[in-house]
């Protein structure tokens, strides 16, 4: 009789120790994802803090260049990613709708800025490559190329191409940048932006 108390008060014990040993390891594991998720958050509020910041400096410079009409393809990278498309979902609990968008004007504003300049740049390679296609076209058409005469005309050519300074410059990816230049407003005077600055730590 006393054998099978004692041996009843040992699986009472076993089984008590196992259940706390898994608790405290469903416990254990349990906090190193929370950890894991509150650290990526922070980490992304971070990024964009920093994204949002970088963005209205260039704009602030873009706006002064505006005032003296220059808008062309040297202007600074507004986004060099969308890290807003990325991370928001990380935020669905902290911000609200109204603070969702927010963001996301802010945030398609630079996009299609960026887009913009990126046209821009594009269509300057594009007339770059166009104009030496012609240069090259017209110095093979020269006749007897290897002599002084033919040596003049080629020299002619490259020097009439240099001092060309036409590039075409369509107005569309301008007045898209304008557009949303006028229209960005700075973010980090919201509410929103405050938000995202605590979830960040800062």
């Amino acid at each position: 009789m006393l054998t099978l108390i004692i041996d009843c008060i040992f699986s009472f014990i076993n089984t008590y120790n196992n259940a706390l040993s898994t608790l405290t390891v469903g416990g254990i594991a349990w906090y190193v994802f929370w950890r894991a998720k509150k650290d990526e958050k922070q980490n992304a509020a971070i990024i964009l803090v920093m994204d949002i910041r970088h963005a209205e400096q260039v704009v602030q410079s873009l706006l002064t260049l505006l005032e003296k009409g220059i808008i062309d393809r040297g202007l600074k990278n507004i986004l060099y990613e969308n890290n807003w498309k990325k991370y928001k979902h990380l935020f669905a609990k902290e911000l609200s709708t109204d603070d969702f968008s927010a963001f996301n004007r802010f945030f398609d504003a630079c996009i299609e800025i960026s887009d913009a300049k990126n046209r821009m740049d594009e269509l300057f390679y594009e007339n770059i490559k166009a104009k030496t296609s012609i240069a090259q076209n017209k110095i093979l058409n020269i006749e007897n190329l290897s002599t002084p005469e033919g040596q003049t005309k080629r020299n002619d050519i490259i020097n009439s191409m240099n001092t060309e300074t036409f590039i075409f410059d369509p107005n569309d990816p301008k007045t898209i940048i304008l557009k949303n230049l006028q229209n960005i407003g700075q973010l980090s005077n919201t509410f929103a932006f405050e938000k995202l600055k605590k979830i960040a730590g800062l």
